[in-house]
């Protein structure tokens, strides 16, 4: 049977978008669990996490669930969105994904942040490991340029394959599949999100050339389990 990790998703009561308290929170990973997600990362946007702490928000989680009989929820790690359009170099005690190096960075969707390369290069000399996303969604997508400069400095992608359904056109289409031949794509998130798995994820393969095989055993499986073990 089919296991999947999605490694960005939105479940924190009163923070994440369309997720208002603990029991639809619950109801979220509920469904995750019986779409055969068996591991997720919590991944709130840092400018709506705030000063909430998401280590003790995921506990008080997970302790309601074990509240309920025969619930089974995935497996939750931490994690943070940080947008690249923010001041992340001043930033302290940046959350990383279950405190490994990796870090999550996210173009906006609206313009390329002019010193982005800078905010990059600042992470890596500081060992952090940039996982960057949203790139279907950003104008950067459109810059060959600025995609090849992140792939010089050693940044890896993450693709949200909801936000490739909602924003597929042959642009987006041939972002990936160049991203894929520089195999610079790590992940394949965004699995939560959709209505009928199996069929997103023929379709996406056949859109774009990735292998299937590949996309669920490496990039919805393999790889999100060793950045959270790292």
């Amino acid at each position: 049977m089919m296991r999947l990790f999605d490694l960005k998703t939105n479940i924190i009561p009163r923070v994440d978008p369309n997720c208002d308290s603990i029991s639809e929170s619950l109801n979220y990973l509920k469904i995750f669990k019986e779409k055969n997600i068996d591991k997720i990362c919590s991944s709130p946007n840092f400018f709506d996490l705030e000063d909430n702490n998401l280590s003790d928000i995921l506990i008080d989680l997970q302790k309601e669930a074990s509240k309920i009989e025969d619930l089974e929820i995935p497996e939750i790690f931490p994690a943070v969105v940080y947008p690249l359009n923010t001041n992340i170099t001043e930033l302290n005690n940046l959350i990383t994904i279950n405190n490994s190096n990796f870090i999550i960075c996210k173009f906006p969707t609206n313009g390329i942040p002019f010193n982005f390369n800078e905010k990059v290069r600042y992470l890596i000399n500081n060992n952090y490991l940039p996982i960057i996303t949203n790139i279907v969604n950003s104008p950067v997508s459109k810059n060959r340029k600025a995609l090849n400069e992140l792939f010089e400095i050693g940044c890896l992608f993450d693709i949200d394959i909801s936000d490739f359904f909602e924003f597929r056109n042959k642009k987006t289409v041939k972002i990936v599949k160049y991203m894929e031949s520089q195999n610079s794509i790590i992940s394949i998130s965004g699995i939560s999100k959709l209505n009928e798995i199996q069929r997103s994820f023929n379709r996406f393969c056949k859109q774009t050339g990735i292998d299937k095989d590949k996309l669920e055993h490496v990039y919805c499986w393999g790889n999100p389990a060793l950045i959270t073990n790292s």
